[in-house]
């Protein structure tokens, strides 16, 4: 079979005894290893077309990747075959209608950086490793969320590879329901090749919320947050993170190990006017540090890259919160208390502004009424991987009770049934009547998998 892999698609194939396959395989969680039958590395949509169609008819799975960041390891499955679109970065703008064509192999860095050129941005997330692919299919939230929305609302246009390997215009006017299924249902529907984004005007420099806290005044911080979220302009987008320092030359000894409560965000309006407007935040408690400044837009969503490092083990998870009252907040707080080692990274997004005025029903990405988003990443680093993912699944289940609608945001949870069934509430029986009709032998599975046959 490799044999016929490689007369039909060459140079591009990479199999078990080619000295980059292990590289090719990694994916940014270092507790995934699978091994796929093989690799087809792709250049043009003509490629991925190609890989489609040859693993369909050798009955091979199929796996795609596009930045390979999501924390289930989606972009590679053993003995399938592993599409690889991350050679597909080019970024085109056109800045009289405010378009991105991007590939769909681009990280967030690559339309960061050419859309920057042009004073524009489209809503992505806010680590720029992220391949932008599977961050816009599930979603896609960032800076800009409370002014411009997710990076799936912001999807205008797309190039989808089908599972019988047809390449698809879709947009509003062209398999209109396609292009409502992609813009939130994931990978379930076929292979995005290209977007087109919708672009605004943001930068090139933007104010940058960065404060520090110490942990002790956690719960006060999180009793404010809830109440300024209440009256914040939708140009306000605010993350806070507890984590506990690591013994690094850059940062004074004194916080070393120190367990600390960090804002982080931006106002997406002009720098001078937002100053006022974020002052609150930046007087929760006594600050450790304030390094708040006016600063290249690219270089805040570059900020964050380094507390998410390549080939860790990773353990996450995620839930959706109504409200921060007090008996949440104490239970948040509790699970952090537990973490078995000091490398747990809890983050609480404050959600609200544009991204929650969009209907329900307006694409699939359903929680549009919660206040506030848990993401957890717990890495394995000095610590049993076995204890680790014990204690996320243990937070998860704590807090279940406390979450809005028991709701997950899909890029930061492992695979599950439920988990997907929950997430998309009302959209799902519409998801599935999408994929029965562009995927219903489910040849598009490795992914928040929306059965056509359940």
């Amino acid at each position: 079979m490799i044999k016929d892999l490689e007369a039909k698609l060459g140079s591009r194939i990479i199999t078990p005894d080619h000295e980059a396959y292990d590289e090719k395989r990694k994916v940014w969680n270092g507790a995934i290893d699978r091994k796929p039958y093989a690799i087809v590395v792709c250049d043009t949509e003509e490629d991925v077309a190609a890989a489609v169609k040859l693993a369909t008819e050798k009955n091979l799975n199929i796996a795609i990747r596009g930045g390979g960041h999501h924390v289930a390891g989606t972009a590679v499955c053993d003995d399938g075959l592993m599409i690889d679109l991350s050679e597909m970065r080019k970024v085109e703008v056109d800045p009289e209608k405010k378009i991105a064509f991007v590939e769909g192999g681009a990280t967030l860095a690559d339309i960061d950086k050419a859309t920057q050129n042009f004073e524009l941005a489209t809503p992505t997330g806010t680590v720029s490793e992220t391949g932008v692919a599977g961050l816009a299919l599930s979603g896609g939230m960032g800076y800009l969320r409370g002014k411009y929305g997710l990076t799936c609302d912001n999807i205008v246009g797309a190039h989808v590879v089908t599972s019988k390997g047809e390449l698809l215009e879709v947009s509003e006017t062209q398999h209109s329901d396609l292009f409502w299924a992609i813009r939130g249902g994931g990978g379930n529907f076929g292979i995005v090749t290209k977007f087109m984004f919708q672009l605004h005007k943001v930068g090139p420099a933007v104010l940058a919320l960065d404060v520090m806290y110490d942990y002790k005044d956690a719960k006060a911080i999180l009793l404010q947050a809830q109440e300024y979220l209440k009256q914040a302009p939708d140009e306000v987008s605010f993350n806070i993170t507890a984590a506990e320092l690591p013994p690094v030359p850059f940062l004074p000894e004194a916080l070393h190990h120190k367990k600390v409560v960090m804002l982080t965000g931006m106002y997406a309006g002009e720098p001078e006017q937002g100053e006022k407007v974020i002052e609150q935040l930046r007087q929760m408690a006594e600050p450790l540090a304030d390094h708040t400044g006016i600063i290249p837009y690219v270089e805040l969503q570059s900020k964050l890259d380094a507390m998410v490092p390549d080939s860790v083990p990773v353990y996450g998870t995620s839930l959706y919160f109504k409200e921060l009252d007090e008996k949440t907040i104490d239970a948040v707080l509790g699970k952090i208390d537990s973490a078995p080692a000091p490398t747990a990274l809890v983050q609480l997004w404050a959600l609200g502004g544009q991204m929650n005025k969009i209907p329900v029903d307006a694409t699939p990405f359903a929680v549009r009424d919660a206040s506030f988003i848990l993401l957890v990443d717990m890495m394995a680093m000095g610590v049993d991987e076995k204890i680790c993912e014990k204690w996320v699944e243990s937070l998860y289940q704590g807090l279940l009770p406390y979450s809005h609608n028991k709701a997950s945001y899909l890029n930061g949870i492992g695979l599950s049934e439920n988990v997907t069934k929950t997430a998309y509430a009302v959209n799902y029986d519409r998801l599935v009547a999408v994929k029965k009709n562009y995927d219903p032998g489910n040849v598009f599975r490795f992914n928040h998998n929306i059965d056509p046959t359940k």
